[in-house]
């Protein structure tokens, strides 16, 4: 399954950039998307559905707190969707 990744216009990178001039990663995008997609933060479901290993979800997930500047993966969902880095899904 191919998870899809927001086209981000001028606007949006300049509110993704840091002070230091960093962005989060495609990698990164892609598990912010796969939490949404999933509809869930669980470390082992996320992992079997990236083909990556659990240590490696949990580093990523460790890399976009600190780079949200939040304490928990919800906090860091919300914030993405509030900030236009991922898509709102519809609710049915």
């Amino acid at each position: 399954m191919s998870v899809n990744i927001v086209d981000i216009d001028q606007s949006q990178a300049k509110r993704l950039t840091r002070s230091q001039g960093k962005r989060l990663t495609p990698a990164l995008y892609t598990l912010l998307e796969a939490c949404v997609e999933m509809k869930t933060t669980n470390t082992k479901v996320l992992a079997a559905h990236l083909c990556r290993s659990p240590a490696t979800i949990r580093t990523e997930f460790q890399r976009i707190l600190s780079f949200m500047d939040v304490h928990c993966r919800y906090e860091a969902l919300r914030k993405a969707e509030d900030n236009g880095l991922i898509r709102r899904r519809k609710r049915r």
